[in-house]
């Protein structure tokens, strides 16, 4: 089996601490409205960089020896997103490749800041399993349904958006499927994540055998989530 990142996460609990603020606040705290519009207008690119500044406010009144990395974090958090659109129009990037070059370039800066932070100790409340755990929680959740949209949103069929269904209810049936997954790989209880599936195909089982467009659509969203729970674990836990 290849070994996850979880060792070298629990080596570095603080590495886990600034990735949990990174996504909470990219993420989570983070409005679609704000996201569109913080590259181009200040005022949003200033709502967004309050959000920013309280997950790592709040790691560093947990290690204050933090200070000096969570504010490199937050200016340079600050500058990528203020020349967002412009790198990714002097790289001709569509939306696709401008969220990857923008997530790989904050990740890359916190890793590289996060050597800095090898040595210093955790308070002894502060656990590297539960922050693993935490960090497992905040990826499968929001970051995932960001990501499915963005990356698949061009094979949605058209009918999909005429269904009589609740809005965002796809997103938290899936955001609840990853949790369940979640719990199951935890628990080691691999054979129950088939349940999960077996419950959502026959909630929509009329609408598969009626669609092909959907049925392939459909799945890709569950194989997507399948694979971003095993990844997250992986990360986290192996």
């Amino acid at each position: 089996m290849i070994s996850g990142l979880s060792t070298i996460l629990k080596s570095n609990p603080a590495l886990t601490i600034l990735l949990i603020a990174h996504f909470l606040a990219d993420f989570h705290l983070q409005s679609q409205a704000v996201a569109d519009r913080k590259s181009r207008e200040i005022k949003y690119l200033g709502i967004h960089l309050i959000w920013v500044a309280v997950p790592l406010i709040i790691a560093v009144i947990g290690i204050p020896k933090l200070w000096f990395v969570a504010l490199a974090i937050f200016f340079s958090h600050a500058l990528l997103d203020y020349f967002k659109l412009d790198i990714a129009k002097l790289l001709r990037l569509k939306k696709t490749g401008s969220f990857v070059l923008d997530q790989l370039l904050h990740l890359l800066i916190i890793v590289l800041l996060s050597f800095l932070t090898r040595e210093m100790t955790l308070p002894s409340w502060i656990s590297p399993t539960i922050l693993n755990l935490c960090l497992f929680l905040t990826l499968i959740t929001k970051p995932t349904n960001i990501a499915f949209r963005i990356f698949f949103q061009r094979f949605q069929p058209d009918e999909v958006e005429k269904m009589d269904t609740i809005p965002g209810a796809g997103a938290t049936i899936g955001l609840l499927e990853r949790i369940v997954m979640g719990i199951c790989i935890i628990f080691s209880q691999f054979a129950s994540i088939g349940l999960v599936f077996t419950a959502k195909s026959i909630a929509r089982y009329n609408k598969i055998s009626e669609s092909p467009a959907f049925a392939e659509y459909y799945l890709i969203g569950s194989l997507f989530s399948i694979l971003s729970t095993l990844l997250a674990a992986w990360i986290c836990f192996f």
